[in-house]
């Protein structure tokens, strides 16, 4: 059969009649090819043919024996030429077709072992058989179920078993012959057949190393049978739990061991006796291919590796994957398979590393900031390679363009909105639902298929594209329909016209919980930070009902701060409970936010000095001077400086007793609280209203904030002591009239002078000290 479209239609019948016994007519299958109706009915025929001479024996419960040891047996019309291998079925001869003249192979069933198997199970080999139309698999010619012993009679292949020329092999060759294995398993399995007993003997090459697959025995589709049937070496985990479902994912399993055993000449797993071989197939980690030979190609060890993942779901999803992986390292691209093995290895051999750190900070070796950074680069390596360019350890193009286009399709989306509002003519939901929702649509249907191909990467930034078209094409739709709509001018309304804070709180309510479970289906930080900021958005139009419009428009940032007050904890709480529950790549952008929406709050409320009003009635207007045009200055910026503390100390405490994941947003205040007390009193002396003695106190402050560095050994600290120096050795001059005096800027050459020869006299002090005996 050379017609492709007539191969899958015969597959499609077969599946049908192996599932349910159904026949379908021939006619109506070729519904679209009608010409192929013919050629179909005669193949089914040859089919029906082979698979009633089967039936005639079917139920047979009692086993065969083959005759006496080391005789050979006789069958007719055939001379036995020799035995050619014996496996955990039957034996095979060699036999020669006295009427055809032609090599074939026999098999028959072995009886003379524990576990012999039913004349069943062998019939269930010829039918398997019987089924493929495929030059990989080997071909049955003839099933005698009365000969002494039964005996089928197959296709002889003149070549060698896989496992004992893949070592003489290149490369390139061993995942050329590899990639047409697993193409001719997908057959299979698009039959709803497993081999489930994959192993190198199983697979010969013939003289031109083209691969074709032996002994289908233990082949099935039933999902609760055939545990612990197999070859031990190359069983898959769950074929050795009852409890769990076996499907194509377990061929994939002992295809990623066959191609680990091409790769380093050893399986996966060993075991002096069986059940030690077991437990490690159960719970153990195979060792990286390149440890055992180191001209393993990278490529090629990601692909077995992938394969023979202990959980199924996080396999190749099935052969035909698994294929094209072997074929993008044939062509020279980069294969998509990132294994978790790479994960667990990395961290199994990173936590040394940071024991020893903790080792050297408790000699005094290293300082603990410097401990600190080696923790940071080490955490680097935990990023994961399939999330959002802030999470990645490299930089690639298709990340770059990936998300990339996922903003522009944010901008494109925002800009359409904004044109719909400006334009009345535009009406209806035609447009809105072609330009905004059939992407929407199309990015979640193709994120969700690549997902399951192991194109993560690219199915989180189309997951991130298909976010943020939804609100917008909600937004609209609620607009053209009137749905949850209020009339123009009624009070309370967060936006005069347009949209209703009730649309406007639908509309974020789902998209936030759309992100929430997008995020837990893809464990990726990205999803988990968008989940992250429509919370505060959710938060947000939920309070458009409480008066948002008012306290913006009357500047009443307090009262806005107050209701915002409860989303610090709210974060707080989601990431502690997320990472507790083991969602640790959800807690950290909710750590983030609890830090960022603390900033928020804090800093809304030192408006107007409110913050000093709310710390017992306190106030600084009494060291104001009357003619200042703002008399809650004061009050206002010093609240501002006291949030640089609050920053400090939320962080110290994040940093020392907090998570792993808190290091973030601890690292966050820790920028920000230097710059927090000191920009404050930047502002007051640029008004040029109060007092110059601020200038100075202004500088001396920044001075002593570069100086405290070396204390808390915070460089965010010397960042902002020096930018906020030079800044106030300008404001200084510009308040004193002397930027065109040469005196002050020769008075600054001089300082910078006296503090260099200080710095080298601190130097040689502390060079001393280091000396041996000092």
């Amino acid at each position: 059969m050379t017609d492709p479209d007539l191969e899958a239609l015969l597959e499609r019948w077969v599946a049908r009649h192996v599932t349910d016994g159904t026949t379908l007519d021939p006619a109506a299958v070729c519904a679209d090819r009608p010409e192929l109706a013919a050629p179909l009915a005669g193949l089914i025929a040859e089919y029906l043919k082979v698979w009633t001479s089967l039936d005639r024996v079917g139920g047979a419960p009692e086993t065969l024996d083959i005759g006496q040891e080391g005789v050979l047996p006789a069958f007719e019309g055939f001379r036995t030429i020799e035995r050619i291998a014996t496996g955990g079925m039957g034996e095979v001869y060699k036999l020669h077709d006295l009427k055809l003249n032609r090599m074939v192979a026999a098999k028959v069933v072995r009886t003379d072992r524990q576990g012999a198997v039913s004349v069943n199970d062998f019939l269930k080999e010829a039918r398997t058989l019987a089924l493929f139309q495929d030059r990989r698999i080997v071909q049955i010619h003839e099933f005698r179920p009365d000969a002494t012993p039964p005996v089928l009679i197959m296709e002889y292949v003149d070549g060698f078993e896989l496992g004992k020329i893949g070592p003489s092999l290149e490369y390139p060759q061993r995942a050329r012959i590899l990639k047409e294995v697993c193409e001719a398993i997908h057959h299979a399995h698009s039959l709803g057949l497993q081999h489930r007993d994959l192993k190198p003997a199983n697979i010969m090459l013939d003289a031109q190393l083209r691969p074709r697959i032996l002994d289908f025995g233990l082949s099935a589709g039933d999902p609760a049978r055939g545990h612990f049937r197999g070859t031990p070496r190359y069983l898959a985990p769950e074929q050795l739990d009852p409890s769990m479902a076996i499907d194509a994912r377990t061929d994939v399993y002992a295809l990623g061991a066959v191609l680990y055993e091409l790769l380093c000449g050893v399986p996966p797993f060993e075991g002096r006796e069986e059940a030690e071989l077991l437990a490690a197939v159960r719970t153990g980690t195979p060792r990286l291919p390149v440890e055992i030979e180191s001209r393993a190609p990278e490529p090629l060890q990601a692909i077995a590796l992938k394969a023979l993942e202990r959980n199924p779901d996080d396999r190749y999803s099935s052969a035909h994957e698994m294929a094209l992986d072997l074929g993008r390292h044939l062509e020279g691209r980069p294969v998509v398979a990132r294994p978790s093995q790479y994960v667990s290895v990395l961290a199994t051999r990173v936590r040394p590393h940071l024991q020893q750190i903790e080792d050297w900070l408790r000699l005094k070796l290293i300082y603990a900031h410097e401990a600190t950074t080696l923790r940071a680069a080490y955490r680097h390596l935990d990023r994961r390679e399939d999330d959002w360019i802030g999470e990645s350890r490299s930089l690639s193009y298709s990340q770059i363009a990936l998300y990339l286009g996922a903003f522009i399709l944010m901008c494109g989306s925002l800009f359409y909105f904004y044109a719909r509002q400006l334009n009345e003519a535009l009406t209806g939901v035609a447009e809105p639902f072609v330009v905004l929702g059939l992407p929407f649509i199309g990015l979640n249907v193709a994120a969700h298929v690549l997902a399951h191909r192991d194109h993560k990467a690219v199915s989180v930034a189309f997951y991130l594209g298909g976010v943020s078209l939804l609100p917008l094409f909600l937004l609209i739709l609620f607009h053209e329909t009137k749905l949850l709509a209020v009339p123009d001018g009624t009070a309370g309304q967060l936006f005069e016209s347009g949209v209703s804070n009730l649309q406007l709180q639908v509309t974020v309510l789902v998209t936030w919980a759309w992100s929430a479970w997008l995020a837990l289906r893809t464990r990726t930080i990205a999803l988990s930070t968008v989940f992250t900021l429509l919370l505060l958005l959710l938060v947000l139009s939920v309070l458009s009902d409480y008066g948002l419009r008012t306290w913006i428009e009357k500047s009443q940032w307090d009262r806005l701060a107050l209701h915002l007050l409860p989303l610090v904890p709210m974060y707080g709480l989601f990431g502690y409970g997320l990472e507790r529950s083991g969602r640790a790549w959800f807690s950290r952008p909710l750590y983030t936010g609890a830090g960022l929406s603390l900033v928020v709050v804090m800093q809304l409320l030192a408006q107007d000095g409110k913050l000093v009003g709310y710390l017992g009635g306190l106030s600084l207007q009494r060291f104001q001077p009357l003619h200042v045009s703002n008399a809650l200055l004061l009050d206002t910026l010093a609240g501002m400086s006291l949030n640089g503390l609050l920053f400090y100390a939320c962080a110290s405490v994040a940093d020392t007793r907090g998570t792993e994941q808190m290091k973030t947003a601890a690292w966050l205040l820790f920028t920000l609280s230097p710059f927090a007390i000191l920009e404050p009193l930047a502002y007051l002396n640029q008004t040029a209203e109060y007092s110059r003695v601020f200038n100075w106190s202004y500088l001396a402050l920044a001075i002593a904030m570069a100086l405290l560095s070396h204390r808390r050994q915070r460089k965010s600290f010397y960042y902002a002591g020096l930018v906020n120096t030079g800044v106030a050795f300008w404001m200084i001059a510009d308040h004193y009239k002397w930027l065109d005096k040469s005196a002050w800027a020769v008075a600054l050459v001089v300082a910078g002078l006296v503090v260099l020869v200080a710095g080298f006299g601190v130097d040689a002090r502390e060079r001393r000290r280091q000396r041996p005996g000092a």
